[in-house]
């Protein structure tokens, strides 16, 4: 692993998403070997909170859909899912599995909706916090009256760039709760759940349900 870590607020921004899409577009193989297959433990437990209380026509859009781990956990509850990555390999993987599936940058580009549940697992953790709160907007303005976004983030103080598990650099910022939870009130939600874990091999999980 290689980390280069600098303090929030004193990292060049520019180009960091893209960075990080190349990476991943380079090492499709590698984050589908290297990732778990299946939703299991506190993650499930998550994904099952925000499902909660949801119609079965729910209108579901997933950020960041990979190779569809999280998309067919879902679909197997009986919901329609809307499938999103920003890197090209992934959609064309989604798509060969049947599920509607589109290229799709939440930094720069629209945000469909109305959404009775946006859903972006592992993904807010590559942009750093304007980003985020920029993002945190935009799906905010996406949801239905009753919506809720749904993400994940690791835990930590600062921002990095790590080669960890696919051998390229992908950049990283970290959060810890009251800062999470202060962004999204900021950003328009009214409620707030934020729970945490240990599953994942080398940080704590932060698992968000914002309510607009």
């Amino acid at each position: 692993m290689s980390e280069r870590y600098t303090p929030r607020g004193d990292f060049d921004p520019q180009g960091t998403n893209a960075k990080t899409i190349a990476t991943y577009e380079n090492r499709i193989q590698e984050y589908v070997e290297g990732t778990p297959h299946e939703v299991s433990n506190d993650f499930k437990e998550w994904m099952d909170t925000s499902l909660e209380g949801l119609p079965a026509d729910a209108l579901i859009l997933e950020l960041g859909s990979g190779f569809g781990r999280d998309a067919r956990y879902i679909a197997g509850k009986g919901y329609q899912i809307e499938c999103t990555d920003a890197t090209r390999g992934f959609v064309d993987m989604l798509g060969e599995q049947g599920f509607t599936a589109y290229e799709l940058n939440a930094l720069t580009d629209y945000i469909p909706g109305p959404n009775d549940l946006v859903l972006a697992n592992a993904v807010l953790l590559h942009f750093n916090p304007s980003e985020t709160a920029e993002v945190l907007r935009k799906v905010h303005d996406s949801l239905s009256d009753q919506g809720r976004f749904a993400f994940s983030l690791k835990q930590g103080d600062g921002e990095a760039w790590s080669d960890e598990k696919l051998g390229e650099p992908r950049y990283f910022c970290y959060w810890q709760r009251d800062e999470i939870e202060q962004l999204l009130r900021m950003s328009g939600y009214s409620n707030v759940e934020v729970t945490g874990d240990h599953s994942g091999s080398n940080a704590l999980w932060l698992h968000i349900v914002a309510y607009k």
